[in-house]
């Protein structure tokens, strides 16, 4: 039980916050050689202080060798730790053909306060030919049985972004904004020659907004802590399907590109 209360003590001491810091960090492969490696991101506050890291799971293999045919449509599943290296929760996506969808799952392994592979909502990629879309669901209640599918997965939000935006904020049913997504830039170096990305998460419409929109455009809802999970999810979903060096490069070689030679 301790284990448990530990846990959700981390995800709630990272999640309240109003903003946090997402980063992709650089892969070397990628950079030099166009060889996709698995993702690797961190996360900080806005003073720049480590609250923890996700990374993408490693399998094997020929699963390796499918990231590099699948790119940025691969499945993968990326685990969410804190600075202290606990395992928090897990991001989940299959293989997309068009559309991604990334599911939030908390995997206990001792199933004493939530079952085992509890799904806590999703981020899901809505089709549009130059809109940058998605719709957010999360889980309003708990699961009675580890096999029992959730009670009711409900959605809180949704992104209506425009052609080629940097800015993703999330809105209610009514149009208001209650989070956002925004992806910073770093520097002309740093853009063109490695694969990074630094986002902002704001998780908060009262305080995660000042000097970003007028006041009558937020909602007074608070994201709570299954919706903030699945807005962190959605980060890492659009940096794989717009940001990521090969959603923009369509050779998809590193300095030392293979291609080159042909």
């Amino acid at each position: 039980m301790s284990s448990v209360l530990s846990k959700f003590r981390s995800i709630k001491d990272i999640l309240s916050r109003p903003i946090i810091i997402l980063e992709r960090q650089i892969e070397y492969g990628n950079l030099i050689f166009g060889f996709e490696q698995r993702n690797r991101y961190t996360l900080s506050d806005t003073d720049g202080r480590p609250l923890g890291y996700l990374l993408e799971r490693e399998r094997s293999f020929s699963q390796v060798i499918l990231r590099q045919i699948t790119k940025l449509h691969r499945p993968f599943i990326v685990d969410f730790f804190d600075i202290n290296n606990n395992f928090l929760f897990t991001l989940q996506r299959n293989f997309s053909f068009i559309n991604s969808k990334v599911k939030v799952w908390n995997q206990n392994t001792n199933g004493v306060t939530f079952p085992e592979n509890y799904l806590v909502g999703v981020s899901e990629q809505r089709w549009h030919p130059w809109k940058r879309k998605y719709d957010l669901f999360a889980q309003d209640g708990l699961v009675t049985s580890q096999q029992q599918e959730p009670r009711q997965l409900s959605q809180f939000g949704y992104i209506d972004a425009p052609f080629l935006s940097y800015d993703f904020p999330v809105k209610d049913e009514n149009g208001k904004i209650i989070g956002s997504v925004d992806r910073n830039w770093v520097g002309l170096g740093r853009e063109l020659f490695t694969d990074t990305g630094v986002y902002v998460i704001r998780f908060d419409s009262y305080r995660s907004f000042k000097g970003v929109y007028d006041i009558s455009m937020l909602s007074d809802h608070i994201l709570n802590l299954n919706q903030r999970a699945v807005l962190l999810s959605n980060a890492v979903s659009i940096d794989f399907d717009y940001f990521s060096r090969h959603s923009r490069d369509v050779s998809n070689g590193g300095i030392i590109s293979f291609s080159n030679y042909e």
